[in-house]
């Protein structure tokens, strides 16, 4: 079978009453709606976010945020619940919003506020990042209100944001700078108790020791030398007392103030060997040399001026022996005494020597570890300094900052909705539905319409077809339903939306859905 248009033109003309009726009744919806939706203003605010203003080479701000992140972190904040709450109550934005005698709902009014709102930025490399921020609403100066409003939280807040970072940086330094102070303070009284406890067994006490145990040692061998004289000559004069009644051989005796001065020179020659000039011992033992001088100076004047011979004023050989004895065992008991202290000192030195390791294995465990305070300590300090500093380019403005470009002013015209689209697409759902329909009524009829058709399905060739004539009576009558039906529809489908969106319920927030799919959101 040939492609007939006339035939199908034909058809279409026949069932044009039902495509008509479809394009008139969405047409109608669609003009009804593009003139009920309410009108819809956008204002439009634009940020800039400059770079800091002193380079990092001379002073650094501590807060080292990216310009991305950081608007990230403000738009968060910026859709947070008890932001878009605060400005919706401040600004009254929903007061007189319908719902049912209701008040909205905080959910809903954050909901409605999140879908007005938007926040974008666009950045590139080596290429500045602005931010736009955008809200929509059933006013002009309500939607330049509220982006300005926006705007301000947006400043506000990068500002905030980053004084805080670089103040909690500074305290964060401050606090671990009194930290390490107070280490430092507690390690040194450590160390200082620790030296004091341990006086004369340090590390710095080995030299001086070892140098005093070798003089020790020596002065030992000196006394053990003298003290063994002093015996051996005690033991001579013990002898030749008893074997001669006598302590002189050939010699004049001696007079007592003459033997007690060489005694004590003999003790003070001694002694100079192990005291120093300013020890008290040694002043004691000069003082008594100069006290035998006079008392023999004395005994000497004494004798000359009687005339007497000195012999005759020497005591007995018995007397004199027994003050010579007496001598050398007062030396003899100096030179044990000596060799005691002496020995005890040894002992003394040999024990501090012994400690002197272990002391210094902890010795220096404690000046490591003060140290590496220290070191803590003097980063630290540094830190603190760039802390301060960052701080200070944080409130004078001098860092990373945001700055306004274009505050939102009232738009002139309302941007959405799309009137002519709106209409438009009621128009062409209205044609798409009535070619659809014609298409499915022909699809569905099996009636016969050609001569064609006739030969097609009973195998006869009819020798003429007479088609169905309607009079011009049942044409009038029937165009006159047609039309009657087209123009209830397309008069009382819009005067029925237009009541419900007035008295009954608002058809914007019923179409939400849809209407979102032609670019715009519904508002109250």
């Amino acid at each position: 079978m040939k492609f007939d248009l006339r035939y199908y033109l034909s058809i279409f003309w026949r069932r044009s009453p039902y495509f008509v009726f479809l394009t008139a009744l969405c047409t109608s919806i669609g003009v009804t709606l593009a003139f009920l939706l309410p009108p819809e203003y956008e204002a439009q605010a634009i940020l800039l976010v400059e770079s800091e203003q002193i380079p990092n080479s001379l002073a650094a701000s501590t807060v080292n945020t990216g310009a991305t992140e950081q608007i990230q972190i403000i738009q968060q904040r910026m859709r947070t619940r008890e932001t878009l709450l605060d400005i919706s109550n401040r600004l009254g934005i929903y007061k007189d919003a319908p719902n049912d005698g209701e008040p909205l709902t905080a959910g809903a009014m954050v909901d409605d506020m999140r879908s007005r709102l938007t926040l974008s930025s666009s950045t590139g490399k080596n290429a500045a990042t602005i931010v736009t921020i955008k809200f929509r609403s059933d006013t002009a100066n309500t939607a330049a209100q509220v982006t300005n409003e926006f705007v301000t939280l947006v400043l506000q807040d990068n500002v905030a944001m980053r004084t805080s970072r670089a103040s909690d940086t500074l305290e964060f330094f401050e606090q671990e700078r009194d930290r390490l102070g107070g280490d430092l303070d507690a390690q040194s009284a450590e160390i200082l108790k620790f030296q004091t406890e341990n006086t004369g067994s340090l590390p710095q006490d080995l030299d001086p020791l070892q140098t005093r145990r070798a003089t020790l040692i020596n002065d030992r061998a000196i006394r053990d030398r003298e003290l063994q004289s002093l015996r051996d000559q005690r033991t001579q004069v013990v002898d030749i007392f008893e074997r001669t009644g006598n302590i002189q051989s050939a010699s004049v005796a001696q007079l007592p103030e003459e033997i007690a001065l060489e005694a004590a020179e003999r003790q003070l020659a001694d002694a100079k060997l192990i005291y120093s000039e300013q020890n008290p011992k040694l002043r004691v033992m000069i003082a008594r040399v100069d006290q035998a001088r006079q008392a023999l100076t004395a005994a000497l004047s004494d004798t000359s001026a009687t005339g007497v011979d000195p012999t005759e004023q020497v005591s007995s050989a018995q007397s004199v022996f027994e003050s010579q004895l007496a001598q050398i065992d007062s030396n003899i008991q100096f030179r044990l005494e000596e060799i005691t202290r002496i020995d005890q000192e040894l002992e003394d030195i040999g024990e501090k020597l012994s400690r002197i390791p272990s002391n210094t294995i902890t010795l220096d465990k404690l000046q490591r570890d003060y140290a590496n305070i220290q070191a803590q300590y003097t980063q630290t300090a540094s830190r603190l300094s760039q802390a301060a500093t960052g701080e200070r380019i944080e409130l004078l403005s001098k860092g990373q900052r945001i700055s306004v470009l274009e505050q939102a002013t009232p738009p002139d015209r309302p941007t959405k909705p799309n009137r002519v689209l709106i209409s438009a697409a009621g128009l062409g759902i209205g044609m798409a539905s009535g070619v659809g329909l014609v298409f499915l009524m022909e699809l569905l009829n099996s009636a016969i319409r050609r001569p064609e058709q006739i030969t097609d399905k009973l195998g006869i060739t009819p020798l003429a077809v007479l088609p169905y004539l309607r009079t011009d009576r049942e044409v009038v009558a029937r165009r006159m339903v047609l039309f009657s039906i087209i123009a209830f529809f397309v008069i009382l489908v819009p005067l029925l939306l237009f009541a419900v969106h007035n008295l009954y319920f608002p058809l914007d927030t019923l179409i939400e859905p849809f209407a979102n799919r032609f670019g715009f959101s519904v508002n109250f």
